[in-house]
């Protein structure tokens, strides 16, 4: 006699149970309207994907041609030069002030702006004329106490001339 296995009846039970599901599946106009939606939602994931990159690649754009268009306006806006310009400062002497003889340890030189007039009261009122400015530029000494003892008087000229009035002058490059 033949003994009945648990697993042939189990296997004979799931057949018939899928034979029963192919007859009892899902209809055509079900299964199109879920396959328009799956390819709808990708559509939708590509454009969203196209727009980010495009965006991406938008602002890579800018942020390289920003800085390019500045550097391009800032050099056409200056003459082109051969050579580099020389900034040579003319300076006078130093002229002593009314605290000059109070003796001091120490101190500083300070620049700044005095009016045009203070050339005159020290005699120097031919240096920087040809500056149409009402200031000029001055270092000052100052001592550690605060008392200015000396002044000179400095021009800046941003060419190449010579100067040849007995003038003393320092150049510098910027």
């Amino acid at each position: 006699m033949k003994t009945l296995d648990p697993h042939d009846s189990l296997n004979a039970g799931l057949r018939a149970v899928a034979e029963d599901d192919e007859h009892d599946g899902t209809s055509s106009r079900v299964s199109m309207r879920l396959l328009a939606e799956v390819h709808a939602i990708g559509a939708a994931r590509r454009r969203r994907m196209m727009l980010l990159s495009l965006s991406a690649a938008a602002a890579v754009v800018v942020a390289i041609s920003i800085p390019a268009w500045r550097a391009l306006s800032s050099s056409s806006e200056q003459p082109a030069l051969d050579a580099p310009v020389v900034s040579r400062e003319l300076v006078t002497e130093f002229f002593p002030l009314t605290y000059s003889n109070v003796p001091a340890r120490g101190g500083y030189v300070v620049r700044m702006q005095v009016p045009r007039s203070a050339l005159a009261s020290f005699g120097a009122a031919a240096f920087a004329s040809d500056t149409p400015a009402s200031n000029v530029l001055a270092d000052v000494v100052i001592g550690n106490d605060g008392l200015a003892r000396a002044v000179r008087f400095v021009q800046v000229v941003n060419d190449r001339r010579p100067a040849n009035d007995g003038r003393r002058e320092r150049e510098q490059t910027p």
